[in-house]
């Protein structure tokens, strides 16, 4: 879990004081989230925004078939080394995350990689052939949740 710092903690990190970390938070120019009691919290990815410190790049591919015949017709392989070819000399390193399972299955074990590498903050994008690989129903959940993980 990312942790959050109060608008004098992130002062401190970032030199400013807490008058103009309110005033950056009503510009829109940091991310602020509030708490149920309506205090400001910086997340810590933000203060590295702002202090410059920068993910790598790292693209995580990932593909998915639903059935080992498919494997072996190679189309899992077509999938990930399509988006390859695009992407190969855009990223510093590039991870292959595959499942062979239904989309329904919401506990496959290369979506709950994806996800974890997105929470642990190890890749930077996420490329997929089409939106039904990631997930026969509910993708724009996750498309919100790998937004939010940034």
């Amino acid at each position: 879990m990312e942790r959050h710092y109060t608008p004098k903690e992130a002062g401190l990190l970032l030199g400013l004081t807490v008058r103009h970390i309110q005033r950056l938070d009503k510009e829109g120019k940091i991310k602020c989230i509030r708490t149920p009691g309506g205090r400001r919290r910086i997340p810590e990815s933000e203060i590295k925004r702002l202090l410059g410190e920068k993910r790598p790049k790292v693209l995580a591919i990932y593909g998915r078939v639903s059935s080992h015949e498919q494997k072996k017709k190679g189309d899992l392989r077509r999938q990930i080394d399509y988006i390859r070819e695009r992407f190969a000399n855009k990223y510093e390193e590039i991870i292959e995350i595959t499942d062979v399972s239904s989309g329904l299955n919401d506990k496959r074990k290369g979506l709950i990689k994806l996800i974890n590498l997105a929470k642990e903050e190890k890749i930077s994008d996420i490329a997929i052939t089409y939106e039904d690989r990631l997930t026969r129903f509910g993708f724009h959940y996750l498309e919100q949740l790998f937004s939010i993980l940034g």
